[in-house]
């Protein structure tokens, strides 16, 4: 199949453009710009245009090319690297057709695709390639300038840590316990008689009577050892140390 002039090709895709079915959509337009030296008087630009939900025209319009040499052309993907699109080395989704430059170094190549190829990052950036060798690429045009940043998962919220004290009767269970500053501690009457939760050293560590059932609840702040104890019996005590986080 011969390839078309440039003159033919830049009509046809000109007509398809501003064809009536795609009168209510618009061109988006994208700039070549140079990436190696093998070409470093090459421009020219990406038109896309989606006519339906089924098709789009991609059209490349280029010039500074090597006359006569035959180029390739590709859709990438963004690299895993992020970064500008044109720099993060993304893998091809979607190749155009084959063509060769004219006498004077120009070319006009068209691409009808599903939309939905691309899509999202499927079509971050359009390279063109030297058909001899593909690690020698004149153009670049970025369709999305920079890779979007990972997202990160969602922490859980931070809350602070609690602990539980058995009320017996006639003893606290654990009678020594170690906690972080923060941890809130609930003492939980599980016993047959009345019973407090007193502390000398911490004058807000201070419940009213507990019947069973009840619980009451003190959140420790500071670092330190201290001692609780229930006035009703003697010897009913025990300890909490506090540490530092």
């Amino acid at each position: 199949m011969p390839i078309p002039s440039p003159f033919n090709a830049l009509a046809l895709a000109a007509a398809l453009l501003t064809s009536v079915n795609a009168a209510t959509t618009s061109v988006q337009t994208y700039p070549f710009h140079t990436v190696g030296t093998s070409a470093s008087g090459a421009s020219g630009r990406l038109s896309v245009r989606t006519l339906s939900p089924q098709q789009s025209v991609s059209v490349l319009a280029l010039r500074g090319l090597t006359p006569n040499r035959a180029y390739v052309a590709h859709y990438h993907a963004l690299g895993p690297g992020g970064g500008e699109a044109c720099a993060s080395q993304g893998p091809i989704t979607l190749g155009f057709p084959a063509f060769k430059a004219d006498a004077r170094g120009q070319a006009t190549v068209i691409l009808r695709a599903d939309p939905a190829r691309l899509r999202g990052n499927l079509g971050a950036y359009v390279n063109v390639h030297m058909a001899s060798d593909l690690t020698d690429i004149p153009l670049c045009a970025a369709v999305l300038k920079v890779a979007a940043a990972p997202s990160k998962p969602a922490q859980p919220p931070v809350t602070a840590p609690r602990l539980t004290v058995k009320i017996g009767d006639n003893v606290f269970q654990p009678v020594s316990l170690s906690v972080v500053a923060g941890t809130t501690v609930t003492w939980v009457h599980a016993g047959q008689v009345t019973h407090n939760v007193l502390s000398l050293q911490v004058t807000d560590l201070h419940s009213p009577d507990l019947r069973p059932g009840d619980q009451y609840s003190f959140t420790f702040k500071t670092p330190g050892t201290y001692t609780y104890y229930c006035s009703y019996h003697d010897g009913m005590s025990a300890t909490i140390t506090v540490t530092n986080r």
